[in-house]
């Protein structure tokens, strides 16, 4: 490779582990997939409205079947573009080596050929870099997709958990307007009014979306960056410590129309305040 003026050919290991792991990770959730048809059919068995929510849970529309496939399937597919990648880069490196060992019987017996060799290693290490780049590309999105849906469950759920409170007899909740900004929800809604109690959170527009999307988003950074370094996320020092963070967040995104109380470090906040902090990272552990 040096006669060619090229680096040496890249480790192909790291992409054949992250290949095992995507597809052991696809393998579980197909499990999983099929592990809650034992759940529906117990459900199917029984009724009333414990039955019924455990029906929806499992075969409805983001239910955990739905889920389980559908992740499966992202997985699947992920790791099958990896593989052809891979195989891709076997393919130019073997030219590149062959292009080596061409290169060390020119530099003996013919150096003139040398230059024209180096030429062509050139263009095959400028596709192989292209293909790597592609590679980490991949890899990126998927990793943003992923984390992409971990947020919107969260975000989700915080939405629930705040309109729980609002529900009335008659399963809707009591309303909450709210003027939005969105330029997209307001075309297709004809008003700038949306009742953010009764609207389910996927339909909610993006400026009523966003401050759950922030806290899920930071909630699950935090988990994630603690689990990496090989903290304990079930204990209490760790929930303080990342209540704390999840308040100092939540203050600069608000502090224009924070309250008195809300303005307080978070050591100094009241247990009720401090218990919304600790909500975030609760919901982020529990899924």
């Amino acid at each position: 490779m040096a006669l060619l003026g090229v680096p040496p050919l890249p480790d192909l290991d790291g992409i054949d582990r992250k290949i095992a792991e995507l597809e052991a990770a696809a393998a579980h959730h197909r499990v999983l997939a099929s592990e809650t048809g034992h759940a529906h059919r117990f459900a199917q068995a029984n009724s009333g409205p414990a039955a019924d929510a455990v029906d929806n849970h499992v075969t409805g529309r983001h239910g955990t079947t739905a889920t389980a496939t559908d992740l499966a399937d992202r997985l699947s597919n992920t790791a099958g573009t990896l593989r052809f990648s891979r195989d891709a880069l076997v393919w130019v490196g073997n030219l590149l080596a062959g292009l080596g060992i061409l290169a060390v019987a020119a530099a003996v017996y013919a150096p003139q050929l040398l230059p024209r060799l180096r030429t062509l290693a050139a263009k095959l290490w400028t596709r192989l870099r292209e293909i790597t780049a592609r590679i980490g590309a991949l890899m990126r999105s998927m990793s943003t997709t992923l984390t992409n849906r971990r947020v919107d469950k969260i975000a989700n759920r915080f939405h629930d958990a705040w309109r729980a409170p609002r529900k009335l007899p008659d399963g809707t909740y009591k309303p909450r307007p709210k003027p939005t900004t969105d330029p997209v929800w307001i075309k297709k809604h004809g008003t700038d009014q949306v009742d953010i109690a009764n609207t389910r959170y996927r339909n909610l527009p993006t400026d009523w979306q966003r401050e759950n999307r922030e806290s899920a988003r930071i909630g699950l950074q935090l988990v994630d960056e603690a689990r990496a370094s090989g903290v304990d996320v079930r204990t209490e020092r760790f929930m303080e410590e990342a209540s704390s963070v999840v308040h100092d967040k939540w203050l600069v995104r608000n502090r224009n129309w924070a309250s008195e109380e809300q303005r307080r470090p978070y050591e100094l906040l009241s247990e009720a305040e401090k218990e919304k902090d600790r909500d975030v990272i609760r919901m982020v552990l529990g899924i």
